[in-house]
């Protein structure tokens, strides 16, 4: 299958093979072998890190059986059964684990009944417990700063690779302003993690936070890594408020709904000219395709697509480079829509593409869909499974296309032509 790209034999030569970056199982050996802590947690925000975080705690294992392993996050949060079947974990930690994984140590320590405590899944008697998710952290003022101090902060500046499509600089902070998501998208974990209520820390608090590590670290660019950042108007005009006095770059890697106050383009084109006046130089948004059957009977995603290319012309009117998300491969998906979401992703003219297989993961409604339709590729164990979704390969069947292979290099293919016409 071909894109309507004139220069598509020689686009696709630019395809590169995978680059796997960062610590070595042998260094994080030698690390935990040198330091001999009493605890190990690990965590697995993504499904793609299962396989390394499983990894880790048997180097654990290795070194020293006494060693206690705990593994938490959003793969873990929607898994835990399958997680604590192996050998090498001890406990998992259930949603906001923030406290209860304190809470869980200190028990442990002190020979207390761990049963109720809220948020611990554990192995007993060759059974597997759950105390159920952990209790919701309303306030999140409460929780204390990242401790950048422990971490090689040089090491992950020296790497450079944050997430912005177009980062400005090497010296990156990555912050979460928030929690949660209203959406339910089918797709996402995150409501399942986080909860639908987006709960801010105060904005003066959010501000404090920038303002120290640009003093201690020399940041020079913020990431927000939020789930909806734009959801809130009000705490974010106050945010932008606090931080233009900074000069100081940022944006929202992690994207944002791209049809908040839509209804409003008075409205949005102001949030929009008064994120770009106090640093936004680049926002992304997630439309995801540009089928309006998909996004309202599959992923349930509340978007009408005639809202896309108002805010995409209001936010760069303002300012701002803009940078868009899109799946390919949802269950059930013909390859003649696949081919109407890059040509529709063509027609928007954002600033930057990125194109993704569609993945879904364990715990989503997409997951439980395509396990009881039988959708995924014809032989793949639980096991395949989990290393497909690690190397950011197909799980599921597609139309159109021979193998799951082949329909890669057509999404390779697709985000190279995006980015290059």
């Amino acid at each position: 299958r071909d894109l309507p790209c004139p220069l598509r034999r020689q686009r696709q030569m630019c395809i590169r093979d995978r680059v796997m970056i960062g610590e070595s199982y042998d260094s994080i050996k030698n690390f935990i072998d040198d330091v001999k802590p009493d605890w190990v947690l690990v965590s697995i925000l993504f499904s793609n890190l299962v396989v390394h975080g499983k990894k880790i705690a048997e180097i654990v294992k290795s070194i020293d059986p006494k060693i206690k392993t705990i593994l938490g996050g959003n793969h873990v949060n929607n898994t835990y059964t399958e997680v604590l079947n192996d050998r090498f974990v001890d406990y998992v930690v259930l949603g906001e684990c923030d406290f209860s994984v304190g809470e869980l140590i200190s028990s442990v320590l002190e020979g207390k009944d761990i049963g109720k405590i809220k948020g611990v899944a554990f192995k007993y008697d060759n059974k597997i417990i759950s105390n159920g998710l952990s209790t919701r952290i309303n306030d999140l003022n409460t929780l204390p700063r990242e401790a950048r101090d422990l971490m090689n902060m040089e090491g992950y500046f020296d790497v450079g690779l944050f997430h912005s499509a177009k980062s400005r600089s090497k010296r990156v902070g990555n912050i979460m302003a928030t929690r949660g998501c209203p959406e339910k998208c089918s797709f996402c974990t995150t409501p399942q993690m986080w909860g639908n209520t987006v709960r801010w820390r105060d904005p003066e608090n959010i501000f404090a936070e920038i303002r120290d590590i640009v003093t201690d670290y020399g940041i020079e660019e913020i990431q927000f890594d939020d789930d909806t950042l734009t959801a809130n108007i009000k705490k974010l005009l106050m945010l932008c408020d606090l931080i233009e006095p900074l000069d100081i770059k940022w944006c929202t890697p992690n994207g944002v709904k791209i049809n908040y106050h839509s209804k409003n383009p008075t409205k949005q084109d102001n949030l929009y000219k008064r994120m770009f006046e106090s640093g936004c130089y680049q926002i992304t948004f997630g439309v995801e395709t540009g089928n309006q059957d998909i996004l309202d009977n599959t992923i349930n995603k509340r978007l009408p697509l005639d809202t896309v290319k108002q805010a995409i012309e209001s936010a760069k009117r303002a300012g701002m480079l803009v940078h868009t998300f899109w799946m390919v491969g949802f269950p059930g998906e013909t390859f003649e829509q696949m081919e109407h979401t890059i040509k529709f992703a063509e027609s928007i003219e954002s600033d930057s593409y990125s194109v993704a297989i569609t993945t879904p993961l364990p715990g989503t409604k997409l997951f439980n869909e395509v396990a009881e339709k039988n959708l995924f590729i014809d032989g793949l164990s639980k096991e395949q499974i989990i290393e497909r979704i690690h190397f950011s390969k197909g799980i599921i069947k597609v139309d159109g296309f021979d193998s799951n292979d082949e329909f890669e290099k057509w999404v390779n293919q697709a985000n190279i032509y995006l980015n290059l016409v």
